[in-house]
């Protein structure tokens, strides 16, 4: 425990520093620990591992810890690379040995009462590191400090309430405890006299050796043996290193391109299956089909055109999809958008009665008319503002579909159908779309009260089949003639 600070040894001169640049230390005391350090793992040490010894100061008072949280103290005792735990993906690089002290009196024992209750496994912090009992008993006489190791035997943390020049010195006695990894072969009696040197009070031992050691490894020859080692072979060390990784970007390529062409097999496989299948059915298919049935048997259907896997068709039929509390609801206000826009040619009392004729008693049958594009691949859609054909020419358009063109829940349902191959119900979807009237819908049943009351199309069926336009049905209603007045427009 010699007193002196050892500074200029030979082993931590610039030449040494040089030589041994992975073994460094930060804020120590003298170079002591330092060249303890290289002269006892020149030859432990792998060339690509370092270690590093740091001390850490606290200048906190006894009355500032105290009024400190355990967080808060953690904080300012623990080195910052202890601070992250391997849990949170930090990583310590190589081996270490923190040092941590205090600077005032007091200090240290309440810092070594905190950690003792507070740090190592089972606690709330450094739960990697376990509490040495073993080195604080062997130091308790001369030291009182706390010694932690983490379960990988890489790094030690040393906390003590002071750091005289002594105890540092007499803390290297213990290095190869700090560092296990490192010592699994026994000491030399070179080695262990070293360490023994540490705790005399004369230093002349230490440096004796300290001195011998860099004479015997010539630290010049040393330095430029390491550094120019494998310098002539630097280039083809390169190459190797460059071919090395072509080789596995080429192997990575092969690997890619043999599973994709393992997935292009498959896939072959698969559209060969498929095609075997769709010309089965296709030759198997003779007279005609249920879609053509449907066509034919369907007089309310008009087939405009077809192409590819679209055609185009007009639907007819009656207004007879509605919800008729809807109606109920609605006929009754003669303030709402069943009589906002009707022709002033009929009053709204003339127009419920249509109404009530139409979707209450169902005394009338009203006539409606919807175009369509119905695509096998893409799905349906309906036509906005379409010239229909004369076919159409007694039949109103519905309103949804002819300003809107909306046919709300029923391209999904066409779309379903198509992936069952249903044809039929899927044409059938839009049928239904075309005899539906939504009452709920302000604008479009607006747009229809207007149509109504002012078309002069024939769009009226009476129970015997006679056609008659709106206002001549109102004109029966209203127990007149059916004559065919001016058009309103």
């Amino acid at each position: 425990m010699f007193n002196k600070s050892i500074l200029g040894t030979t082993l931590t001169g610039e030449a040494a520093d040089r030589l041994f640049s992975n073994i460094t230390d930060y804020d120590a005391p003298d170079q002591s620990f330092l060249a303890t350090l290289r002269a006892l793992l020149r030859k432990r040490l792998p060339p690509d591992k370092t270690v590093h010894l740091s001390c850490k100061k606290i200048y906190l008072s006894v009355n500032e810890i105290t009024n400190m949280t355990v967080s808060q103290c953690m904080g300012r005792f623990l080195p910052v690379e202890v601070t992250h735990q391997p849990s949170s993906g930090y990583n310590i690089s190589g081996y270490n040995i923190f040092i941590v002290h205090t600077t005032t009196p007091d200090a240290g024992e309440k810092m070594l009462e905190i950690m003792r209750t507070n740090a190592g496994v089972g606690k709330r912090n450094m739960t990697s590191y376990t509490l040495r009992e073993d080195l604080r008993v062997f130091y308790a006489r001369t030291i009182n400090a706390l010694f932690y190791t983490d379960t990988n035997e890489r790094n030690t943390v040393i906390f003590t309430d002071k750091l005289e020049l002594k105890h540092f010195h007499i803390l290297q006695m213990m290095i190869p405890k700090y560092l296990p990894l490192l010592f699994t072969d026994s000491l030399t009696d070179w080695e262990v006299a070293l360490l023994k040197s540490t705790g005399n009070k004369s230093a002349v031992d230490y440096e004796t050796m300290i001195g011998e050691f860099a004479k015997d490894i010539d630290i010049r020859a040393e330095i430029i043996r390491t550094k120019l080692e494998g310098f002539e072979t630097a280039f083809e060390r390169l190459r190797v290193s460059e071919i090395r990784n072509e080789i596995n970007r080429h192997q990575n390529d092969y690997n890619s391109y043999l599973s994709l062409l393992r997935e292009l097999s498959q896939k072959i496989q698969n559209c060969q299956y498929t095609l075997a299948g769709l010309e089965c059915a296709i030759n198997n298919h003779a007279g005609d089909s249920e879609l053509m049935e449907y066509f034919m048997c369907n007089k309310n259907l008009n087939l405009i055109q077809v192409t590819g896997t679209t055609m185009e068709f007009v639907s007819h039929g009656y207004a007879d999809v509605y919800d008729v509390d809807a109606f109920e609801k609605y006929v009754e206000n003669h303030n709402g958008y069943l009589y906002n826009n009707i022709s002033s040619a009929v009053t709204k009392t003339q127009m419920e009665k249509l109404y009530r004729a139409i979707f209450g008693d169902c005394r009338y049958k009203l006539r409606l008319c919807a175009a369509y594009t119905a695509d096998m691949r893409t799905g349906l859609i309906a036509y906005k503002y379409y010239n229909f054909p004369p076919e159409s020419i007694n039949y109103l358009p519905n309103p949804h579909i002819q300003k809107f063109g909306c046919i709300g829940d029923y391209a999904s349902r066409f779309h379903e159908y198509m992936q069952k191959k249903d044809y039929v119900g899927a044409i059938d979807q839009a049928v239904v779309s075309g005899r539906n009237l939504n009452f709920y819908d302000s604008t479009v049943m607006s747009n229809f009260a207007q149509e109504l009351s002012c078309t002069i199309k024939k769009c009226i069926e009476k129970s015997d089949g006679t056609l008659i336009t709106p206002l001549e049905a109102i004109n029966e209603l209203e127990g007149g003639e059916t004559e065919c007045p001016d058009p309103l427009f």
